[in-house]
């Protein structure tokens, strides 16, 4: 198996989410800086048109979104689970609570200013928000989301109330890692850092998540991370294949995020299971590559007489 590669920027949340994973694993794995913002020319190579991060690489395999490379990384190098067994609904249920709620922490940071790189924040107003709508009016609405994030922290400390170690009991999870990264911007600014003040279980559980680390890192250029692609062929799927309804295998189809501006990949449907969508799609400097995305918040549909 070739090693993992992480394309990532260190101040994005969503990929502390799976920083922390690797560390929980205690994974090697090697990192690629990508660009904050647009272009990313190397990055949209590898993915055919997807441009967030994190986006984790193996050989020619390519999976986009945490919930897909998480899932991934369980199947992969299974010990220690990220879903602890048995409790993998209550997992997915804490995970989404934490990355809808939560995030609009970074919305509100947004409003506030002076966080990110003035550049950042534009090229956000323009790919995460659709058009018509007036980012400067989350000012208006600061006071709101502040109190919705104080509500949502005074349920993490009522829940931590027990003793507990972790959310879901003795041993980190993927849980924590969704609730924690979000959590990573309150620090970066003081009208929210304060509101991590009074909440001492809160805090020490941060404490507790933030000690597992990362793993072993380090650092190679994206140049080499398409290198390893190209030279690399797509691992064989191994089961039974679950096509989205009226799609054959090898038909071109496209792959959309529900959400704004995440971009699209345009390939052939390779073979999929009922939790991923895979298309295989080749580029100049990346050869042929398999991206992987997850069902959840993605479609998929057929490109008219695409074969």
């Amino acid at each position: 198996m070739s090693e993992i590669i992480l394309h990532h920027y260190d101040l994005s949340p969503y990929a502390e989410k799976i920083r922390l994973a690797l560390g929980r694993k205690a994974l090697s794995w090697r990192s690629v800086q990508t660009p904050m913002v647009l272009p990313k020319p190397d990055h949209m190579e590898l993915t055919g048109g997807y441009r967030r991060v994190p986006v984790m690489q193996i050989g020619a395999d390519v999976w986009c979104d945490t919930h897909c490379i998480a899932r991934a990384l369980d199947r992969l190098y299974p010990d220690p689970p990220l879903s602890p067994p048995g409790m993998e609904l209550f997992e997915h249920g804490v995970s989404r609570w934490a990355e809808t709620t939560f995030m609009m922490v970074i919305l509100a940071l947004f409003g506030i200013g002076g966080v990110f790189p003035p550049e950042f924040v534009e090229d956000r107003r323009n790919t995460m928000v659709p058009p018509g709508t007036d980012m400067d009016r989350t000012k208006l609405v600061l006071g709101t989301k502040l109190a919705q994030i104080r509500a949502n922290l005074d349920r993490l400390e009522r829940h931590l109330g027990d003793g507990r170690a972790f959310l879901l009991g003795r041993e980190p999870c993927l849980a924590d890692f969704s609730a924690y990264h979000p959590l990573m911007g309150l620090g970066m600014h003081p009208k929210t850092h304060a509101l991590l003040d009074p909440l001492g279980r809160v805090r020490a559980w941060m404490e507790r998540v933030r000690a597992i680390g990362h793993g072993k890192r380090t650092e190679i250029t994206s140049e080499e991370a398409l290198a390893v692609a190209r030279a690399a062929s797509p691992a064989p799927y191994e089961g039974e294949p679950a096509l989205p309804d009226g799609i054959a295998l090898g038909q071109r189809v496209v792959v959309f995020a529900d959400e704004y501006g995440s971009g699209t990949v345009t390939g052939t449907l390779a073979a999929s299971d009922i939790h991923e969508i895979a298309v295989r799609r080749e580029g100049p400097r990346v050869g042929e590559v398999v991206v992987h995305f997850p069902r959840e918040d993605y479609g998929v549909m057929a490109i008219p007489g695409g074969a």
